[in-house]
């Protein structure tokens, strides 16, 4: 009675184990001290894409690219030797090699054991390629924002240096790099709402309207037209600059005055350009100035350069105009994904 207990009880634990391997979300392979796998679980042949009945017996260097398809025999034969583990006990990321030939990173630890005096390693493997992608997508977006982080403390402090330069007093430059700083402060709104892709100069248009107050001030007109975040960015500072110029001293000093901005798509391809007319009517007269102001600077200056274009300031009697073209950036084309698990 004995025996059969201690056979019916072995049954069971082989019962449970295969249960608890063929149901394994991660692959599982059993290779004895030589390579030759003696087990091979269906998560392996899902990460493998080999049937278990063709991979039993064979080499597990079959899953290995290389070099180590071709150096795993001599690893073996090492550690039979000397019992020098490199990986036996630890894990480590090493890559994989699926039936049709591509390659793959996985993870994979690897556990020794002994059975009826003969020694076998279990290697337990799950794809990480996913998680790389994750990872490597992570490593760009924090290199993207340390590259945008500098950009905008670049522009803010030459923004405030300028500021300051130019203010008559403390409390005009407190309020003047108080607006310009909010200015910038809504388009990283909307560039962060459109996760960094660009903006759409209709929202542009429609931020520095809101921050006037009064839409009836405004006529605005043109096509879509997406921009990049590094010429949405241009665009609304100055598109600033003007609306609080004409709010001090132009159209929009007095009840009757009007804005109008216009704008276009001219030429095709990497030539496409936006042109975009900044016309004032209804105000006081207007001369041009004696010398120009950090605002006029950073138009005719400032905006041309980074928004490798041209920007005119002109003033005629009736009111300014501002004209600027700048390139149209288009996005890169995409690309093709490559296949999963493609070396």
């Amino acid at each position: 009675m004995g025996g059969r207990g201690t056979q019916s009880g072995g049954a069971g634990e082989e019962a449970r184990y295969r249960a608890i391997v063929d149901t394994a979300v991660d692959a599982i392979v059993v290779i004895d001290e030589h390579g030759r796998i003696e087990a091979f679980n269906p998560a392996a042949e899902r990460l493998f894409g080999y049937a278990a009945s063709d991979m039993i017996g064979s080499n597990v260097n079959a899953l290995m690219p290389e070099p180590h398809h071709a150096a795993h025999d001599g690893y073996l034969d090492t550690y039979r030797r000397t019992g020098e583990r490199r990986i036996i006990g630890i894990g480590r990321e090493v890559f994989g090699r699926r039936q049709d030939g591509t390659t793959f990173p996985l993870e994979l630890s690897i556990a020794e054991w002994r059975s009826g005096g003969r020694r076998f390693f279990t290697g337990v493997m799950r794809d990480v390629t996913e998680r790389k992608r994750t990872e490597e997508l992570q490593r760009l977006l924090v290199n993207e924002l340390n590259h945008r982080v500098k950009n905008t403390l670049a522009t803010v402090q030459s923004v405030a240096g300028q500021t300051l330069r130019n203010a008559a007093d403390l409390g005009d430059a407190r309020e003047s790099l108080t607006t310009r700083l909010l200015a910038l402060a809504r388009t990283h709104d909307i560039l962060t709402r459109e996760s960094w892709d660009g903006a759409d100069l209709h929202d542009i248009m429609a931020g520095l309207v809101d921050s006037y107050g009064d839409a009836s001030r405004f006529e605005l007109a043109g096509p879509p037209v997406r921009l990049s975040p590094k010429t949405a960015l241009s665009l609304s500072l100055a598109l600033h600059e003007l609306t609080t110029n004409a709010a001090k001293y132009g159209a929009l000093s007095q009840s009757t005055g009007l804005v109008r901005v216009g704008w276009s798509r001219e030429g095709e391809g990497d030539d496409e350009r936006l042109r975009l007319r900044w016309q004032e009517a209804g105000g006081p007269l207007v001369s041009p100035p004696e010398r120009q102001g950090f605002g006029s600077r950073l138009i005719t200056r400032g905006l041309a350069l980074e928004l490798d274009g041209e920007a005119a300031l002109d003033y005629p009697p009736e009111g300014v105009v501002c004209t600027i073209v700048a390139r149209i950036r288009r996005r890169p084309a995409a690309q093709p994904t490559p296949a999963r698990g493609a070396a």
